[in-house]
This record gives structure tokens, sequence and C-alpha cells, in this order.
């Protein structure tokens, strides 16, 4: 038997409601947010589809006059345009692009399921995968049936329903061989780092199904085999599973670890002396001791932190170099930044100077804030920065404008301009804000 409902405050005064029509007024509610939600989406699509459309056909502006004449000078206004929207939107350069792609795929070869998007009645998820299987139909009739079946179905089907219908359309419609589709995923294939909880972190493999087959099954075995010998070894508490040896395989392999070419990386290490020691501030060992920084990763616990710390280098807050007196600043003659100034810049920024990149600053190009040859810039650790190559290239061609001031403290303030207005400003420190320990890291 049901029990008193809540209350609804209705125009009419309070109405006295059951459970369960206040779980149908919920549902219906949580409906409608879900319809306005797929509406916005879909207006973003299309903004942003707009903004990189009218910037390619609009290369003044963001383009320098100079860079006009690039054989790539339209993609270089669109990107300019996607990192403009990117830092003012929070989202990265890529997913910019890629929205601003979905929309005008919808618009322009999807017009019936881009329809039901913009009423809401479909969401951001069966859309964007209609798009990605679209990939490879260049027939109009074969596309206007893909849009019909699609559009039929997407108010239907879960997500992951609808992507694999999708996927099954596209290969029964394809027209191109399976093998040059293969080529041309093949070009494609890639290693990512996905940092993870607690010191550990993904490593993302995209390759050919047939190699990524023989090196599960190499691993199973080798891991099996090993397993099988360790059987009779210690407690079997303290015993590797065969999932914890197929992983350490994988990590000695891929770091050739007992080989000759065996990897050789000097970590960089931020650390505090009372972390290294599992002690805070106050001498005492508790719980909120400052954590250890690997650079690249983030913060690790102690006992890492000391198994790296012998060989990571360590930096104070200086002009120079504090382990070897290397000088961070050049004469006017001296274009290349030193080692010493490429190591004290990639520690203190960690990525991409520019708001919003999160490009490694280990992969960054060493940049002139007052360029070189064109105004005269010297190479000094004051007008340095770390620049990934695609945003080192728009800070160079178009007309988004970065500048570097210097706070007594020695924080760096890095502020980027654009032509539609926009600024934002990026902090870096010589060591990061949580860092309140000694003064000395070593």
């Amino acid at each position: 038997m049901e029990g008193p409902g809540p209350v609804l405050p209705t125009d009419a005064g309070p109405v006295l409601v059951s459970p369960t029509e206040s779980v149908g007024f919920s549902i219906t509610a949580a409906a409608n947010a879900q319809y306005a939600g797929n509406r916005a989406m879909a207006a973003q699509l299309a903004a942003l589809a707009g903004a990189l459309r009218t910037s390619r056909r609009n290369l003044s502006v963001y383009l320098w006059p100079g860079a006009m004449t690039e054989p790539d000078a339209r993609d270089l206004a669109e990107r300019a345009a996607a990192e403009d929207v990117s830092m003012q939107l929070q989202l990265t350069v890529a997913t910019v692009r890629t929205r601003a792609y979905e929309g005008q795929t919808l618009i322009d070869s999807l017009p019936q399921l881009w329809e039901l998007f913009q009423t809401g009645l479909t969401g951001y998820a069966h859309a964007a995968a209609a798009v990605q299987h679209l990939a490879g139909l260049s027939d109009p009739a074969a596309i206007a049936h893909y849009d019909t079946i699609l559009t039929g179905a997407a108010a239907t089907l879960t997500p992951a329903a609808f992507r694999q219908k999708a996927r099954t359309l596209q290969e029964r419609l394809l027209a191109e061989p399976a093998e040059t589709r293969h080529d041309r995923a093949m070009a494609e294939r890639r290693v990512h780092l996905e940092p993870a909880e607690d010191g550990m972190a993904w490593l993302h493999l995209h390759l050919a199904a047939e190699d990524a087959i023989r090196i599960t099954e190499r691993l199973t075995q080798t891991a099996r085999n090993i397993h099988r010998a360790e059987a009779g070894t210690g407690p079997s508490s303290h015993r590797r599973t065969q999932m914890q040896i197929r992983a350490d395989l994988a990590a000695a392999w891929l770091a050739g670890d007992g080989t000759p070419t065996a990897a050789k990386v000097r970590p960089i290490l931020l650390v505090p002396i009372l972390s290294l020691l599992g002690l805070n501030n106050n001498g005492l060992n508790e719980p909120g001791s400052q954590p250890a920084i690997l650079h690249g990763y983030g913060p690790i616990d102690p006992a890492t932190a000391a198994k790296l710390f012998v060989d990571a280098p360590a930096f104070r807050r200086a002009g120079t170099d504090p382990i070897n007196g290397a000088l961070l600043n050049l004469d006017r003659d001296k274009y290349r930044p030193t080692k010493a100034q490429r190591e004290w810049l990639t520690i203190k920024y960690a990525s991409c100077a520019r708001p919003g990149c999160d490009c490694s600053s280990t992969m960054a190009d060493i940049d002139h804030v007052k360029e070189w040859a064109r105004d005269h810039g010297p190479s000094n650790i004051d007008n340095l920065i770390p620049l990934c190559t695609p945003d080192h290239r728009l800070k160079t061609l178009a007309k988004i404008r970065l500048d570097k001031t210097i706070d007594p403290d020695g924080t760096d303030r890095v502020t980027v301009s654009t032509p539609t207005g926009f600024t934002a400003t990026v902090l870096a420190r010589a060591r990061p804000a949580w860092w309140d320990g000694d003064d000395a890291p070593f």
C-alpha cells in the first residue's frame, strides 16, 4: 500500500500526489531535460560547424597576410578558430574539430537524422555513431538509404545497439574493398598513455588485429609457463597471478629490459624532502604529507619516489641550474636554447604554455615569445616558453598572441589573446602550487 506522497505546488495551490505519481513526474522531468540537452548539443554542433566553416572561407579572420599563401592556409585558419573555441569552452582542439565535422556532415549528408537530433528525439551518441560509420559511403543513393534506416532506428535503440546497427549497415553498403579500408585504418595506428590512479597508467596500442592477437597469445603462453614455474616457490599469497605476469612481461619487453637497447630514462622528480621521509612539515609521520611529482604523470607514492630519487634531477627556483651551475640566460647571438633551459622550462610548465593545451612539455618545442628574427627576442629564460608544434606554428602565422610576464615570486604568466576578443592566462611556477616545504627539494 502506498504511503502519502510529496506535495507539488501548482497555480491553484499545493496538491498532494501519490508516490507513483511523484516517480512519474520525476521521469517526465528527466525526459524533458534529456530532450533539451539533445537540442542544445545539436545547436552546439551547428554553431561549431559554422565557426570553422566561416574561418576557412575568410582566412583574414585568423591569419596574417603572409600566412595566407601557405599550402595549408585553410586548415591553419580552421585550427586557429578551433583553438579559440577550445579555450573558451574548455574543450580540446580535437574535440572542437570533431564536433564541427559531425555537425557539418549531419547537415549535408544526413538531413533526416539531423532533424530528429534538432528536435531532441535522439542524442549526440547516436548522431556521432552515424557520422563515424558514414565513412567510406559515397554513393548518394546509399547515403540516403543509410540516413532513412538509421533515423527510423534512432528513437528506439540504445547508443550501443544503434552503433552496431550503423556499423552493420555501413558494411553492407560499402563499395570500397575491405583491404583498402584496412590499409587506411593502419595509417592511424598509434600508442597512447593514459594516467590512472595510485601511481598506475594505461598504455593503449591501436594496431592491426592480427598483431594484437599475436602479442596477446605470446603474453598468455609465456605467463602461463612462468606461473607454473613459480607455483612451488614461496607462500601462495606472494606469488604473481597470470594477469600480473602478463603485465610485467609487456612492460619488460617494451622497455627492452636485459637488452643493449633497454630504455634508460632519467625521470624528472619534484620531491619535498620531508615527504620523501614520510613526514609532514611538523616532522610528524602523519597522513597528508606532500606528494612527490613525477613529471608527465603526477603525484606518486613516497616509496616509488625514494626508489627513483637518486637518479632524478631537482631544481631550485633560481636563474641557474643549482646542480651544475649552467646559465639559463644566453647572449643575443645564441639562438638554440640549451639543455639546461629546456629542462628548467619542462619542469616549470609541465605542459604546453598555451592555456588549455595538455601536450606534455617534454614533447614541446621551446619557442621565443618575442620572435628571434622578427622582434629580435633573446634566448633568455624569461623570453622562452614550451609550445607544442601546432601551437608553435599558429603563434608564428596566426593572429593569436602569446605574451609572458614574470611575477616577483618567479611565477610565469602566459596570456593568450585571440581575434574574437578572448583572453586567458596560465600560471607556471618553479614548483607546484602545493609546495610549501623545504626550499631545496634535494
